[in-house]
């Protein structure tokens, strides 16, 4: 098979110590996430939940328009960046004074829209940590330039732990929304206190290179703007109509079967786009790698996927406990968003390492004025929040086409094999989604027993993952080994592994 020039070996190489340090950040935070969750659910109710939802909402959708896409534009940068980064430190902390006054002073009108007065206190403690997040330390951003995902692991741990630590304490002490808000606190300030520690650049005013950022920044700015829309319209769509305790079911819910996605394809995109960044400095297009990449991803979210919807019952049950076991059937459909997302995150990833930002743009607005319209319709023609989620789920999976499509014969890049792939892929799902059927274990409540409950879980990933993992193996065998991702992983697996765990019958002709 024909491979596309390019230095996929160092590339590979570093993208997959990337991702493996960003995995293991996950699963750190993720565990401490694991606790957290456990803890405040049963400590806290959904109203709680629902008023931070709110909260964040408000004040994140203020602060992704002022995104400016430093760090991204710092990434690609060539050369020595001294004055870049002290431009970008300054438009950084400006930035963080105009958010803060914004959130500050937006905070009645969001208490108006959600109909919760309590929001105006908690949004000005928000534009508090808006303003110190603005003091951090751009220079970490060599880290991601240089793929040190050592260092990055360190300055994203730390920050959790301070924040998991604070929150359960508090929470314990005072069981209240604002034991979310100290946690939250703490985690900012011990961000920018390890982002001075851990770097030893220190940072000057200077406005000498604000240019060079514009030039690049503006379409980044203009993408944040407008995936405003696609992330935190389901707070201001649904949280006047359902008030902060449905908002919250739903939001934890949202976050629960979003996990393949916040856990795997974003630590692995983010490690893709440093490697991505890396190939376009050294004057290589990685589009025509996009596909691939996100096969490869893909592998390893369907079973995930699988299993949290067969499962979605006995994992609401112990980790949420028994006032939230009615939200298990909106788990079991939305966590079908992350099936396709690795498209939409790859290809927006290659999109903008390559310069591709207005494509990027173009993408990101149609899939979000697609989903606002699709949520509106929804909440008014229903309040079933499995309805709703639903249709959610569908606006995910034609987020990602989307993206493939505006990359489209750049550098080469056909549809053909990307299609081919997924057919395989959708079949070999539907095979597993019959397995794990066919056993009778999925798709209901909790089974009443944290023993049984893991139990279930267990088997249901055992028999999604075996099965999903052998069909694609087959279906690839039966299609004459063609190229995609299947290939690919293929060889980077007989190149890192022992003779014989990758027998020869399977990857001779790859």
């Amino acid at each position: 098979m024909d491979n596309p020039p390019g230095p996929e070996p160092s590339l590979t190489k570093r993208t997959i110590i990337g991702t493996a340090w960003l995995l293991l950040w996950r699963a750190i935070t993720r565990s401490l996430g694991l606790i957290s969750m456990l803890v405040l659910a049963r400590l806290l109710t959904p109203t709680d939940f629902g008023l931070i939802a709110m909260a964040t909402a408000f004040s994140l959708s203020v602060e992704a328009l002022s995104q400016l896409g430093l760090q991204a534009a710092l990434i690609r940068r060539r050369g020595d960046g001294l004055e870049l980064h002290n431009t970008a430190f300054t438009l950084q902390l400006g930035r963080a004074v105009v958010t803060a006054l914004v959130l500050a002073l937006g905070a009645p009108l969001a208490a108006w829209w959600f109909g919760e007065p309590r929001l105006v206190a908690v949004l000005f403690v928000l534009a508090g940590v808006t303003l110190l997040t603005g003091f951090e330390n751009v220079g970490i951003v060599e880290y991601y330039r240089t793929m040190r995902f050592d260092m990055i692991f360190r300055l994203t741990a730390a920050p959790r732990l301070v924040g998991f630590v604070i929150t359960i304490t508090m929470a314990t002490l005072w069981p209240s929304y604002w034991s979310l808000l100290a946690g939250i606190v703490a985690s900012a300030m011990t961000r920018v206190f390890v982002s001075y520690w851990w770097h030893p650049f220190r940072p000057w005013l200077s406005l000498s290179r604000w240019r060079e950022l514009a030039s690049f920044s503006v379409w980044i700015w203009a993408t944040a703007s407008v995936k405003v829309v696609w992330d935190r319209c389901d707070a201001f769509v649904l949280g006047p109509v359902f008030g902060s305790a449905g908002l919250g079911k739903y939001m934890l819910s949202h976050e629960i079967a979003l996990l393949p996605l916040t856990e795997f394809v974003a630590p692995a995109s983010e490690a893709l786009f440093a490697a991505f960044s890396r190939a376009q400095k050294d004057g290589q297009s990685s589009v025509h790698y996009a596909g691939d990449a996100a096969g490869i991803v893909q592998f390893a979210v369907v079973p995930m996927v699988i299993t949290i919807s067969a499962a979605a019952g006995p994992i609401i049950e112990v980790l949420l406990g028994q006032k939230w076991s009615d939200a298990w059937p909106i788990v079991a459909v939305l966590t079908w968003a992350c099936v396709f997302s690795p498209f939409s995150y790859v290809f927006s990833m290659v999109a903008i390492a390559n310069g591709y930002v207005r494509a990027n743009f173009i993408g990101s607005v149609i899939v979000s004025a697609l989903k606002l319209a699709t949520l509106i319709v929804a909440t008014a023609f229903t309040s079933d929040m499995v309805v709703i989620a639903s249709a959610t789920a569908a606006c995910i999976a034609l987020e990602s086409a989307t993206f493939v499509l505006v990359l489209r014969g750049k550098d080469g890049l056909r549809l053909r094999p990307i299609l081919a792939a997924a057919t395989r892929l959708c079949l070999a799902t539907a095979m597993a989604l019959g397995a794990v059927y066919w056993s009778g274990l999925g798709w209901g409540p909790g089974l009443g027993g944290i023993g049984a409950n893991l139990l279930a879980g267990f088997a249901i990933g055992a028999i999604a993952s075996v099965v999903f993992g052998a069909a694609v193996l087959v279906l690839w065998l039966a299609f004459g080994r063609p190229a995609g991702p299947e290939a690919r992983l293929l060889r980077m697996l007989e190149a890192r592994l022992p003779a014989r765990y990758v027998p020869g019958w399977i990857v001779s002709g790859t």
